[in-house]
């Protein structure tokens, strides 16, 4: 009779409690994320969902894969900050969607970018507030877009609504670099501060 070899059946046990160690390794690095797109992914579809009236009325564009909510219908005058009256009531409706979704999902935080067109500022006059170029007069009319949003959804929410600027760098119509389609102002849906693409 062969005598059996203790250290064989400590080996395959050891081996087998790596094996668990490694997945539950695994899981807890995908199942985290898979999880999180998955609830980032059904926010867009609510989000576009209870906004589907601006959406088929050509006043906003939605992007559901890169968060991004285009306000087509919000522009500015050249060398202006000032928001349209008529968009004040988009904005109303939209903060009130916005809030119930960022209490729902803590993780969720807003980015108002703003944009121009490559009008030289100096030759126009400042309105909405004070800006010397395209940088400064983008970031202005993203943070009225801010604070129209925060007026309704609540000063709470400041630290999760944050405001860019990029000027003239994006231009969405570049065959018309002046047309009014390149003063707008795009709000992008972040996850903890990352778009997850």
């Amino acid at each position: 009779m062969r005598k059996r070899n203790p250290w064989v059946s400590i080996a395959d046990l050891l081996s087998s409690v790596v094996l668990v160690l490694l997945l539950l390794f695994v899981m807890a690095t995908i199942v985290p994320k898979y999880t999180e797109e998955a609830q980032r992914a059904k926010m867009m579809d609510q989000i576009e969902e209870a906004l589907k009236e601006y959406e088929e009325s050509g006043q906003l564009l939605i992007n559901k894969e890169t968060g991004v909510l285009e306000f087509t219908d919000l522009t500015f005058s050249s060398g202006s900050a000032l928001v349209n009256p008529e968009t004040v009531k988009i904005l109303q409706e939209l903060s009130g969607k916005l809030i119930f979704y960022m209490e729902e999902n803590p993780r969720m935080e807003i980015l108002v970018e703003g944009h121009t067109d490559p009008a030289v500022v100096s030759s126009v006059q400042n309105e909405g507030g004070y800006f010397s170029n395209n940088i400064q007069l983008s970031t202005l009319r993203a943070a009225n877009v801010r604070e129209y949003l925060l007026k309704y959804i609540g000063k709470d929410y400041s630290a999760r609504v944050g405001v860019a600027g990029y000027g003239e760098t994006r231009l969405k119509n570049k065959e018309n670099p002046l047309s009014a389609e390149n003063r707008r102002i795009e709000v992008r849906i972040l996850w903890n501060g990352k778009n997850e693409d």
